[in-house]
C-alpha cells in the first residue's frame, strides 16, 4: 500500500473511452446485490495512509506530516483505541512480513519502526539528505521506502539492510515518485512504477542483493498511476491506472498479461486478501450510481459483492483493505464537497456495512391554558444530513387534505421545534424526507392533536 503524504503532484487525470471490460463489469454487477454504507467518522485530522492489523484486532491510521499528528490506533470499526504520540508526522505505513513490527514512514526523514505489540520504537532507519521518504515496505527482511526529490537531485528507491545504517540509494528503476508494493510470497521483489507522469513504466526490482536489479520491466501499462497491489503469493500484481478503466493484472516477475478485473471509470486502488482467494477493487468519483468497490475471487472476472458510498462521498486512493479470508473489507471516503469528513467503511459477506438510515421522528402536543389552540411540535433526526437535503410536514385534520406549512434544511441535524394553529377536532401532523438521488430510504414519522 503506498502512502499519500507528500503534496500530491498533478500532472493531470488522462481520461479513455469505455472499453468492452468496462461495460462487462458494470453489467456484472446488476447480478450483484449491491448494498449500500454511510459508514463512521474516524477519530483523525489528516488522514494519510490506514493499514489492517487482524491478528491484535487494530487499524493503524498515519495523520500526514507538518501538523505533529500522532499515530492513531482505532478497533476494526473504527473507534480510538490509543494514539502513540512518541511518533508523529507519518505518510505512510506497513506491517512486517512476520506482523511482529509496525514500519511508519516519518517526517519524509526516513522510517521509524515499532513493536507491533507494545506500539514503542524499536528502531529507525534514516534517509539521506535530500531524499524525502513518503513510502514504505517491508521485503525479504529488508526496509524499502520511495523517496522523491528534496534536494538529492532524483527520485527513487531506499533500501536499508540493517537499522541505524545508510541505506542503498537506486534510482535505476522509477526516479520521480515511485509507488511500491511487495509481499511476504516474494521475498526481495518489489513492483514499482512512478505516478505523476505518463506513460507509466511497471518494474520489478529484486533488492536482496547488495545492489538492486531490474527483473523485468514493461512499458506504456497505462496513464495516472495510482496503486499496485501485489498478490500474497507473489505472482500477480494489480495496477490501479486512471486510464484504461479496468484492473489489469500482470504475473509475476516476468510481467506478462494475466487477466482483467473489470471495473469501470474511474480505477481508484486495489488489495487482497490475505489469504490469496479474494481481490478488492475501488473506484473514485461514481457519481452514476455505480458500485465503488467490487469483491472478486482470484482470478474471476464476475465480482461476486459491490458496496456503494453515498454520491458526495470518493474513495480515498491507498486504503482498501482485506482480511485473511476475504469475509471482511475496509476502505476509507472523503466528502467530495468539503474533502473533510474521513469515513471508514466496513462490509464483506461476513460484515454487513452501515446501512443508510432516514430517522425522522414527530412529536406534537397541543398547549395549556391559553394556549391549547397551539400545537407545540419537535421534529428530529441525526441521518441524512447533506446539504441539498430537506424535511418537511404537512397538517390534515378530521380526515381533510394535507397542507404543507414548514421546510427545512436537515444539513445541521435536528431537534427543530415549531408551532401550528390548531383548529378544533383531531389534527394529524405527517413530517417526511425523500432523497433527490433515491440513496437514502423515505423517512416518514406521524403525530396526532386533538383539540
Amino acid at each position: 500500500m503506498r502512502g499519500l503524504g507528500i503534496g500530491a503532484v498533478v500532472v493531470g487525470l488522462t481520461m479513455g473511452l469505455l472499453t468492452p471490460a468496462n461495460v462487462t463489469a458494470e453489467a456484472a454487477a446488476d447480478g450483484v446485490d449491491v448494498l449500500k454504507s454511510v459508514g463512521a467518522q474516524l477519530p483523525v485530522a489528516d488522514l494519510r495512509a490506514i493499514e489492517l492489523d487482524e491478528d491484535r484486532g487494530r487499524l493503524y491510521v498515519a495523520q500526514g506530516v507538518g501538523g505533529g499528528h500522532p499515530l492513531v490506533v482505532t478497533d476494526l470499526d473504527g473507534r480510538l483505541v490509543t494514539q502513540v504520540s512518541a511518533v508523529t508526522d507519518l505518510s505512510d505505513l506497513a506491517l512486517s512480513d512476520d506482523r511482529g513490527t509496525l514500519l511508519a514512514a516519518r517526517g519524509f526523514a526516513g522510517v521509524t519502526a515499532l513493536d507491533a505489540d507494545t506500539l514503542t520504537v524499536s528502531a529507525t532507519y534514516p534517509a539521506p539528505d535530500g531524499a524525502c521518504v513518503y513510502t514504505v515496505e517491508p521485503s525479504g527482511g529488508k526496509v524499502v521506502g520511495g523517496f522523491v526529490d528534496c534536494g538529492i537531485g532524483s527520485g527513487g528507491l531506499l533500501v536499508w539492510s540493517q537499522p541505524g545504517t545508510a541505506p542503498v540509494v537506486y534510482t535505476g528503476g522509477p526516479d520521480y515518485r515511485p509507488v511500491i508494493d511487495a509481499s511476504p510470497g516474494a521475498p526481495g521483489l518489489l513492483v514499482a512504477g512512478d505516478t505523476g507522469y505518463s506513460p507509466v513504466t511497471t518494474y520489478v526490482i529484486d533488492v536482496s542483493g547488495a545492489t538492486p536489479r531490474i527483473v523485468a520491466r514493461r512499458d506504456d501499462t497505462g496513464s495516472n498511476l495510482r496503486d499496485y497491489a501485489l498478490s500474497p503469493d507473489g505472482t500477480q500484481v494489480v495496477q490501479t491506472v486512471g486510464n484504461p478503466y479496468e484492473h489489469r493484472a500482470y504475473r509475476v516477475p516476468d510481467l506478462s498479461d494475466a487477466l482483467v478485473y473489470p471495473s469501470g471509470a474511474y480505477p481508484a486502488d486495489a488489495a487482497w486478501s490475505g489469504d490469496g482467494s479474494t481481490v478488492a477493487i475501488g473506484k473514485a468519483n461514481t457519481g452514476n450510481g455505480d458500485p465503488d468497490v467490487y469483491l472478486y475471487d482470484r482470478d474471476g472476472t464476475t465480482p461476486k459483492y459491490a458496496v456503494d458510498f453515498h454520491i458526495d462521498d470518493t474513495l480515498w486512493d491507498g486504503t482498501l483493505l482485506v482480511n485473511r479470508n476475504g469475509t471482511r473489507a475496509w476502505a476509507v471516503s472523503y466528502d467530495d464537497v468539503y474533502q473533510d469528513v474521513q469515513l471508514l467503511h466496513s462490509f464483506g459477506p461476513a460484515r454487513p456495512p452501515n446501512a443508510p438510515v432516514s430517522d425522522l421522528s414527530v412529536t406534537a402536543a397541543p398547549g395549556t391554558g391559553g394556549n391549547r389552540s397551539t400545537a407545540y411540535i419537535t421534529v428530529d433526526w441525526t441521518s441524512p444530513t447533506g446539504e441539498n437535503d430537506f424535511w418537511w410536514i404537512t397538517a390534515s385534520t378530521n380526515g381533510g387534505p394535507e397542507r404543507e406549512f414548514w421546510r427545512g434544511p436537515m444539513a445541521d441535524g435536528g431537534p427543530h421545534s415549531l408551532t401550528y394553529a390548531l383548529p378544533f377536532g383531531t389534527t394529524k401532523f405527517t413530517v417526511r424526507y425523500k432523497d433527490y438521488w433515491g440513496w437514502y430510504p423515505d423517512g416518514y414519522a406521524t403525530a396526532t392533536v386533538r383539540r
